[in-house]
């Protein structure tokens, strides 16, 4: 069985997570299937309230029973739609964190291009990115938000440069977690695929292991 360090347990999680959140694709769907697809995790931890292998339990019986990718693929993108992008009488969680600030009912009357997709566009522009031409999404999307943490950590830690972690336990902790828990309660219903409220469960448990890694470092030091 594969070992993880911590570090690329993080890593890897994101990486996973942010492949889910952009919704699926076969090949994607074949990965997802394999025994082996969840295993960084294990190696994350858990954060009060939410048992991280109790969650992994629960996405393995989710979607034990599918054996053909192709069948998988349909009952994921349906789900994807109807969550997230289209649906009547609305969708019910909105992949932009636009969709969450102020006091209007999230989603309804929010602009989808709020500050906080300005604020995405800034961070990138500071760090020498840009976002691919191609790209229809806003920058506050959450696929976008966790390839920027992604960024962040994997060059603090190859470039040991305690800036960039510091930021990515910042960002973390202040822009992505605020809005990902209100996310995370608007799907706490959704029973037809649970594969995406239990992926964001395992999301809350990575963003706080991370958002505590400038508390680690702090002890390290004292």
């Amino acid at each position: 069985m594969v070992s993880y360090t911590p570090k690329t347990a993080l890593l890897q999680s994101l990486q996973k997570l942010c492949s889910i959140f952009w919704g699926p694709n076969l090949e994607k769907c074949g990965e997802i299937l394999a025994e082996d697809y969840f295993l960084p995790f294990k190696a994350v931890g858990s954060d009060p309230g939410n048992d991280v292998q109790d969650t992994l339990d629960k996405i393995r019986d989710s979607i034990g029973n599918f054996s053909d990718e192709k069948v998988f693929f349909n009952h994921l993108e349906e789900a994807y739609v109807r969550l997230f992008v289209n649906a009547r009488g609305g969708i019910v969680a909105p992949l932009y964190q636009s969709c969450y600030i102020g006091t209007e009912e999230i989603g309804t009357k929010t602009p989808l291009m709020g500050e906080p997709a300005v604020l995405m566009k800034q961070r990138f522009e500071s760090k020498g990115l840009s976002l691919a031409s191609n790209m229809n999404e806003p920058p506050d999307h959450l696929a976008i938000e966790l390839e920027y943490l992604y960024f962040l950590l994997e060059k603090g830690w190859a470039d040991k440069s305690n800036e960039f972690v510091v930021e990515a336990a910042f960002f973390a902790d202040q822009t992505i977690l605020p809005w990902v828990i209100q996310f995370r309660n608007l799907l706490k219903n959704e029973t037809m695929c649970p594969l995406y409220p239990l992926s964001v469960n395992l999301l809350v448990s990575v963003l706080m292991v991370i958002a505590d890694l400038d508390k680690v470092k702090q002890k390290t030091e004292s």
